[in-house]
C-alpha cells in the first residue's frame, strides 16, 4: 500500500511539474514539460492499476 501511494505522489508531482514547465516557461522547456507531464501519468495510472491492492 506504501508504494502504490508513493508512485502516485512521484507522478502527481511530475505531472504536476511537467505542465508548469510547458506553459508557463519558454518554449524550450516544451518538450522536457510534456515529457515529464507524461511519465508522471504512466507513473499515477501504473500506480492506480497495475501494482496489486492490499488484502484486508
Amino acid at each position: 500500500m506504501k508504494k502504490v501511494r508513493i508512485l502516485f505522489f512521484a507522478g502527481t508531482l511530475l505531472f504536476m511539474l511537467g505542465i508548469y514547465l510547458s506553459t508557463i516557461l519558454l518554449t524550450h522547456w516544451v518538450i522536457i514539460g510534456t515529457l515529464l507531464a507524461i511519465i508522471g501519468g504512466f507513473l499515477m495510472g501504473g500506480s492506480l492499476y497495475f501494482l496489486p491492492k492490499p488484502k484486508k
